[in-house]
């Protein structure tokens, strides 16, 4: 039961924690989303094996959020290439529209289904944005599975022990 407190007390923290991150994100205006990828370093990293357009992405949708600008991170698929997807971001500016940003170096990309991008077609591309409520839903989810599950474990345990 102890285990059990444990965990809520620690999703509620997490819950605080996301709250602060995500709770108050605005999508930038054109202009703010221009200087935020200016002065975003993400682009000065090393792309290598450990190091890929996955992480370039990640880090660039980190730090917008870390300065309150909501970005989507964006997975490219493509067809007959040498690789089958790529990764990039993208900002839904609140006066401008939908921007696509490749963050390895902070260039504007036109992006398109059925269009070249890099070395290939791009035959579809999806956008994750990070939304606050899929982190309420997933709390309160596992708020109502943990207890069942810590009831199954001490009724499995109790049949174990006779």
């Amino acid at each position: 039961m102890l285990i059990a407190v444990a965990v809520i007390e620690s999703s509620f923290i997490a819950y605080a924690v996301d709250l602060k991150r995500y709770g108050n994100l605005r999508d930038p205006t054109y202009q703010e989303a221009l200087q935020f990828v200016s002065s975003d370093q993400t682009d000065k990293n090393q792309y290598n094996q450990s190091y890929t357009c996955v992480n370039f992405a990640t880090d660039f949708v980190n730090n917008a959020v870390g300065e309150g600008y909501r970005c989507g991170y964006v997975i490219i698929e493509y067809s007959e290439t040498s690789h089958t997807s790529h990764a990039m971001v993208c900002f839904n500016t609140s006066d401008n529209g939908l921007i696509f940003v490749e963050p390895q170096n902070d260039k504007l990309v036109t992006l398109a289904s059925g269009q070249p991008y890099l070395d290939g077609n791009a035959i579809s591309f999806s956008i994750t944005w990070p939304v606050f409520s899929e982190f309420l839903f997933m709390m309160v989810l596992s708020l109502i599975i943990l207890p069942f599950f810590m009831m199954t474990l001490t009724i499995a345990n109790a049949i174990y022990k006779r």
